[in-house]
């Protein structure tokens, strides 16, 4: 199983600070996480290409599911869990 990593909330800008202890991080915008949600819902758009409405959603909370967070944002959405490995991908670009 993945590491849990650090985590650092930056609300005045938008961000979500995943730093884990090998090194990598990675800072994703609110926007930006809830664009890539890994749920089956909005994978669906993705594949049919629809956009998320709310260009000005934020991250409301996060909860640790062991694997991942649960990430919750502005608009309602709140099903997608982020699984550590899946976010640490975004850090070796």
């Amino acid at each position: 199983m993945q590491a849990r990593p650090d985590i650092r909330v930056d609300t005045a800008n938008k961000q979500v600070h995943f730093i884990w202890t090998d090194g990598l991080s990675v800072s994703l915008s609110h926007q930006n996480l809830r664009e890539i949600c890994p749920c089956g819902f909005c994978r669906a758009k993705r594949i049919k290409q629809i956009k998320i409405e709310d260009q000005n959603v934020q991250v409301t909370a996060m909860f640790d599911q062991g694997y991942g967070a649960q990430i919750c944002f502005s608009d309602g959405h709140d099903k997608g869990i982020f699984p550590w490995a899946f976010l640490k991908e975004f850090a070796k670009c």
